[in-house]
């Protein structure tokens, strides 16, 4: 019992001691902690944290702006962009046969070739380009830009190494005469989802005079698979009183692709009118356009019915009419 008892207290004993010693140690530490200058306390904690936010945010910044990007120009490839196939670096050219259906005015057939062929043996710098028939981009039926020629050259004078600014040379054969002009185009991002595109172009006919058009294009993507682009256009003229425009709002969706061919629907509203000399709106329009990968790799096809509500002239009533056009593209170079 009393060597129970002797072990009981020797072992409290140590016990009691230890957590004295462990506790004038704290106590010591924490004295030495108080006297650290106190603005290089808080600039240790200030430093170690938002470096760990910051990574995450510039990481997060990245894959968001990469995205847009990316879908910007799967879109703009997979629809045929007119001058997104312009400025790539390899050829590309599209031959489509379009029939197109008016209520009105009945059908229609044509064959166009869009696209660029690289011409090395000139300069790396020169291009034959073909315009096609969709100038307008994602929205088709503004095949009267004569500020754009159907076939020309175009030379590179300038471009950024970020590739953000760009300046062509551009010489159009659609007529008798040559017609020299110059293209100007200007992209960005807008914090992470917003693209942002600009372009000017000038064309100088001797017949007709100067024509310019201009081009203010925004994506804002939604996801990895959506975005909604905005198209807006100015055609002007040295003959004319006014200026024709254009503005389209649409919604583009990449469906499920299936043993690699892929698919997309855009769905679009807009407007197009003029400003002089009698300022009236020419047509409102609500549109889907279907595109579809299949076949082949090079193979497309697509439908797009439209519902219009046009007005020919100012002093005329508005008509609601429905149009569809189906198309057929061969990828002939890529």
């Amino acid at each position: 019992m009393n060597t129970a008892a002797a072990t009981g207290g020797l072992l409290l004993g140590v016990c009691i001691a230890f957590n004295a010693h462990a506790l004038e140690t704290h106590k010591h530490e924490q004295s030495t902690t108080d006297r650290l200058p106190l603005k290089l306390e808080s600039q240790n904690v200030t430093t170690a944290a938002p470096g760990k936010a910051e990574r995450w945010v510039d990481s997060s910044h990245r894959f968001a702006t990469d995205r847009t990007t990316t879908l910007t120009r799967w879109v703009d490839s997979f629809f045929g962009d007119v001058d997104g196939d312009a400025e790539i670096a390899e050829s590309r050219l599209r031959l489509r046969l379009t029939t197109y259906w008016d209520e009105p005015l009945g059908r229609e057939t044509r064959v166009s070739v869009g696209g660029k062929l690289n011409l090395p043996r000139l300069a790396d710098r020169v291009d034959l380009v073909f315009r096609g028939d969709d100038p307008n981009e994602l929205v088709p039926g503004a095949e009267d830009d004569p500020s754009q020629s159907q076939v020309g050259l175009q030379i590179l004078l300038d471009q950024n190494a970020a590739g953000n600014h760009r300046t062509d040379f551009t010489v159009g054969f659609s007529g008798a005469n040559p017609k020299p002009g110059m293209k100007y185009r200007y992209k960005t991002l807008w914090g992470s989802n917003i693209s942002f595109r600009f372009s000017q172009r000038a064309q100088y006919d001797f017949d007709d005079g100067a024509f310019a058009t201009t081009k203010l294009d925004i994506d804002y993507a939604l996801s990895k698979r959506s975005l909604i682009r905005s198209q807006n256009r100015l055609l002007y003229s040295e003959k004319s009183d006014g200026a024709e425009w254009s503005s389209n709002i649409g919604f583009v969706r990449q469906w499920a692709v299936e043993n690699g061919f892929e698919r997309a629907a855009y769905f679009h509203a807009g407007v197009k009118g003029h400003t002089e000399p009698d300022s009236y709106r020419e047509n409102y329009q609500l549109g889907l356009r279907l595109r579809a990968q299949a076949i082949r790799e090079f193979l497309f096809f697509e439908l797009e019915p439209t519902l219009n509500q046009r007005k020919n002239a100012p002093n005329l009533h508005r008509e609601t009419t429905w149009a569809v056009e189906a198309r057929v593209e061969f990828l002939l170079f890529d």
